[in-house]
């Protein structure tokens, strides 16, 4: 079976590339043939930082760094973060990070090597019968895409609203268990908690909010939001005509007012139910907000524990101010990789790590 895409690659994998894109001039061709020879995937992205790099530097490998390494992943530090993950197991890396004074990476990597695995309590519907085939049809629909611009994935604008409640929870699948085996946990809804409703957008070039809902969400407020304070952001943009805008399926986002707004604003040029390209219902693990930023704004929010709606809000605002442009870049370029995970899965949810 066919693995995913792996970052890190063997000498004659690089080389493989280099030569590969020489001959072909075309990075996805180059990705095709890479996958006929090692039976993986890497990404147009990996063929352009490879080829970069041999033109630059005349090789393929890496740089070596100076210094004796540090041991990290000691027996020691194993059986201390065995030890909080058994305690809690829905903590965060992040926050084991700052309590055993390890690298949020090293702990990913111990977690690795203890064979635990991060696993989301299921938030969202099941798929029904033809949800595969109608997220196979998006992911390549964008791939293609892909092949006529290979900035695509810094142009789109990748919006969603989420409801933060002061009781600590956020209520989108981005909490995490960590375990061996899947808990296959279930998260109940919550009804009567205050709580306050966030929209925001990510993009290559950065975050983009967060807004605030004074109440339900309805397709009026929707578009109000997105006039009043969306719009100013996005008309100083010297690409405006060049970005894309997607939203999911939601009864707001199908509105007739909201419609008639999106192709006001972005003519041919958005994601959603009806839209330029047709959004697959269901599709939490494909859209950097559902899949990267409330988990992490969720973590920030509520490690400061916030007692009042006001002071929740603050906190939103603040945790998301933490994230960068180049993290939001990074996040919305990995996009193209879970949009080959999803193909490889038959169009089934995937688990995927950010």
């Amino acid at each position: 079976m066919a693995e995913g895409v792996d970052h890190k690659l063997s000498v004659e994998e690089k080389v493989f590339l280099v030569k590969t894109f020489y001959e072909t001039n075309n990075k996805s061709e180059t990705c095709r043939c890479f996958f006929e020879k090692f039976n993986r995937r890497t990404t147009r992205e990996t063929v352009g930082d490879t080829v970069k790099r041999f033109e630059e530097s005349g090789t393929v490998a890496e740089k070596k760094r100076s210094g004796r390494p540090v041991v990290i992943r000691t027996e020691e530090n194993k059986a201390a973060v065995k030890s909080v993950f058994s305690k809690y197991p829905t903590t965060s890396t992040r926050r084991a990070a700052s309590m055993l004074g390890i690298s949020k990476t090293s702990i990913l990597r111990i977690l690795g090597d203890l064979g635990l695995r991060p696993y989301r309590p299921r938030l969202v519907q099941q798929l029904n019968e033809d949800d595969p085939d109608r997220r196979i049809e998006f992911c390549e629909t964008l791939l293609a895409m892909a092949e006529e611009d290979e900035n695509i994935f810094d142009k789109i604008i990748w919006t969603d609203e989420a409801v933060f409640k002061l009781n600590g929870h956020v209520n989108r699948h981005n909490s995490i268990y960590w375990a061996s085996e899947n808990p296959k946990i279930d998260l109940e809804r919550e009804l009567n908690v205050p709580g306050i409703s966030v929209w925001v957008g990510l993009s290559s070039y950065g975050v983009i909010g967060p807004f605030f809902f004074s109440s339900t969400v309805t397709g009026a407020s929707y578009v109000q939001m997105l006039r009043d304070d969306f719009q100013p952001v996005i008309d100083n943009s010297p690409d405006m005509n060049d970005f894309w805008f997607q939203h999911d399926g939601s009864p707001a986002h199908y509105s007739q007012i909201a419609r008639d707004y999106l192709e006001e604003m972005f003519p041919d040029r958005w994601i959603g139910r009806r839209g330029t390209v047709e959004w697959p219902p269901r599709s939490p693990d494909l859209t950097p907000p559902d899949f990267f930023a409330w988990g992490v704004v969720k973590d920030a929010v509520y490690s400061t524990k916030p007692t009042s709606l006001s002071q929740l809000r603050n906190e939103v605002v603040k945790a998301f101010r933490l994230i960068s442009p180049e993290l939001c870049k990074k996040v919305c370029r990995s996009v193209e990789f879970r949009l080959y995970k999803c193909i490889e899965a038959g169009g089934w949810h995937f688990e995927q790590d950010y």
